[in-house]
């Protein structure tokens, strides 16, 4: 505790606090008093240490009590301070506490999202499956690419019906911006179980070589994957459908290997990836494999196999493609070689292939693929939840 010190000012405040004092000597005690004080006269240091001894004392008396006033008042003062201090600094640390659980509660579920959006198991449909799924070919929102996508088939109705009642908007939250071309589109069984009438009941929208082909294009991609070869084409009950570029036609061959690579697709960080064929058809194989490796940046399809990948070969064992992996590539069970193998089984499926043989991999499993194993080619691609 800091020392108290007394100016004049307070000594005088303090003297004014004293009770009175009366004198009660007589006269004649007085006058010998008087007496006295001149006989010492020649004693000058008599007076002002009589005024030290009586100032001392006085001051003796009155200090403790003021001291002690003096002391609990800055003793309260400091106790206030601390108090603050003390619930300040708990208030502190409880919103570094809340801020924390609120960063982690954030951290976790961005996490959540993340692995939700971008983690996947597979992004094929087996074929086992086939008759649980309906296929449908959506187009992008730069009207450029036709994507196949796998919805679950409804029990309750056949799958053309279901074909019929396709809404893009449904999907366009885990897809991006899509259309459906075959919207305004009727799908007719025909006598020849190989065959479908399509009949077109929408207004003319063919009026430029790019829509003719989106058209044509969404028939097939959602046609190849059921056992049609053919599709007869109708408008305004008349056979045949009009387009301007390449006039009046009343067929469309549909087939299902098209000797097709497939690429990525994503409209964005927020929605699907997704495997997509390419709008070009390649002589083999090989080639097709090679261009997956490079992509269509003009279409904004990426490429499905990353350029250190080395494939020393592709072999042909009757239905059966080999494809032999450099044994110096280190390979990760993640979601880049998921997307990898599986766009090779797809590409297989467009050449005719019913299993692949991946060897050279330095894994016994991939996403919910045994690589130790040929590997049958898929259904279809890219499987979504029907959330109608």
């Amino acid at each position: 505790m800091k020392k108290q010190e007394w100016n004049e000012e307070q000594l005088e405040q303090l003297f004014q606090q004293l009770p009175p004092i009366k004198d009660k000597r007589t006269a004649e005690d007085l006058y010998k008093r008087i007496q006295q004080t001149q006989q010492g006269k020649n004693r000058p240091w008599i007076k002002p240490a009589i005024a030290s001894v009586a100032a001392l004392l006085l001051f003796a008396m009155i200090s403790p009590h003021f001291y002690q006033k003096f002391t609990s008042s800055e003793e309260s003062t400091m106790d206030m301070a601390s108090s603050s201090e003390k619930i300040e600094h708990e208030s502190s640390n409880e919103t570094k506490m809340e801020e924390s659980k609120f960063a982690q509660e954030s951290s976790i579920e961005q996490q959540a999202f993340d692995d939700s959006v971008n983690e996947q198991e597979t992004f094929v449909t087996s074929s086992n499956k086939a008759e649980e799924t309906v296929t449908v070919g959506f187009t992008d929102s730069q009207a450029q690419n036709i994507l196949p996508i796998s919805l679950k088939a409804d029990k309750r109705q056949e799958k053309l019906a279901q074909l019929e009642k396709v809404n893009p908007n449904d999907y366009s939250e885990q897809l991006g911006p899509i259309t459906y071309e075959l919207m305004n589109t009727d799908f007719i069984h025909a006598e020849n179980p190989e065959e479908i009438a399509i009949s077109y009941k929408g207004e003319p929208n063919f009026q430029s070589t790019a829509n003719e082909e989106l058209y044509q294009n969404a028939i097939i991609e959602t046609l190849r994957w059921y056992d049609y070869k053919s599709a007869k084409l109708f408008s305004d009950e008349k056979e045949g459908i009009y387009f301007s570029q390449t006039g009046l036609k009343k067929e469309l061959v549909v087939r299902k290997e098209s000797k097709k690579a497939y690429f990525l697709y994503q409209y964005d960080e927020q929605t699907r990836k997704l495997l997509v064929p390419s709008p070009t058809h390649y002589d083999s194989i090989d080639l097709a494999i090679k261009a997956m490796k490079q992509g269509m940046e003009e279409r904004k399809l990426k490429p499905t196999i990353r350029n250190n990948i080395s494939i020393i070969k592709t072999k042909n064992s009757g239905k059966q493609l080999v494809v032999e992996f450099d044994k110096t590539a280190n390979f990760q069970n993640n979601e880049q070689t998921i997307i990898m193998l599986e766009s090779i089984l797809l590409t297989a499926k467009e050449f005719g292939y019913q299993t692949v043989r991946f060897n050279g991999m330095n894994l016994d499993k991939v996403g919910i693929m045994d690589v130790t194993k040929p590997i049958e080619v898929p259904f279809s691609p890219n499987p979504i939840d029907d959330e109608n």
